[in-house]
């Protein structure tokens, strides 16, 4: 055990030994458009596929051209971090699934309903996302939300905090009823939410999503009294904290 961590010693010092050596040596730069920069050997560029480079600790890092900002040759700078940029949230199409609750007032009907929802959009190089929202609520009774999703990363690169707006509208999942000479009619309603949240990335292509928002919803059903045909109509408005948790796939 002691030789294996031995082991794993040796590149970070001998990183230390040649940081002196290399300051002011020309080495490769390539920019990434996620604003990651890896400095080292080019191994090979394929200029309409791609590119692969080794950094200056020894590893080989392979990049699809259409992520590359710019390739130079430059000083080597000691005092500029070295960021194994593997891990970072890049651009393209990205998937969001989430499980999460709306927390209320203990004195409604529905204290905390559940939600299950999953959002599919892209991810621009400014870190602005936007997608397409679908899910099942469990309100007072079942319902479908179909939402517009658009985030904004704030900073970071494998820790990133955000802010998320959505709005759409909720449509509902049970069909009219008839019970015991009265008839039930359910409708849906707008939804309006903003928060903030956090995405904690593991390994590449997935990382986990934690997020907290205020949640306007407006759902409603209607009551027929068969024997005299009388109408009752009743609004429910949630206004909650919304609670998630769920992964992100890029």
């Amino acid at each position: 055990m002691h030789h294996l961590k031995t082991l794993r010693l040796i590149p970070s010092l001998f990183m230390l030994l040649l940081f002196p050596l290399l300051q002011g040596q020309e080495v490769d730069h390539v920019y990434l458009k996620s604003g990651s920069i890896i400095r080292g050997k080019i191994l090979e560029i394929q200029p309409e596929d791609h590119l692969k480079i080794e950094d200056l600790c020894g590893n080989v890092w392979s990049y699809e051209m259409n992520t590359v900002e710019k390739i130079t040759s430059e000083p080597y700078r000691p005092d500029q971090r070295i960021r194994r940029s593997g891990l970072d949230f890049g651009t393209g199409f990205v998937n969001i699934t989430s499980i999460g609750f709306l927390a209320g007032s203990p004195q409604n009907e529905q204290t905390a309903p559940l939600s299950l929802q999953m959002v599919n959009g892209w991810r621009n190089s400014l870190g602005i996302f936007t997608g397409l929202g679908i899910g099942v609520e469990f309100l007072n009774t079942n319902y479908l939300p179909l939402f517009f999703d658009v985030r904004y990363d704030l900073f970071g690169s494998d820790v990133v905090p955000y802010l998320v707006a959505r709005g759409g509208y909720a449509l509902p999942l049970r069909s009219d009823r008839e019970e015991y000479d009265i008839s039930y009619s359910y409708y849906g309603g707008p939804l309006i939410g903003a928060g903030f949240g956090l995405k904690i990335k593991s390994r590449n292509h997935f990382a986990w999503d934690i997020g907290i928002m205020y949640r306007y919803q407006k759902t409603g059903y209607q009551e027929v009294y068969d024997w005299n045909n009388q109408e009752y109509t009743y609004t429910d408005v949630y206004n909650r904290i919304e609670i998630r948790l769920g992964f992100y796939i890029d």
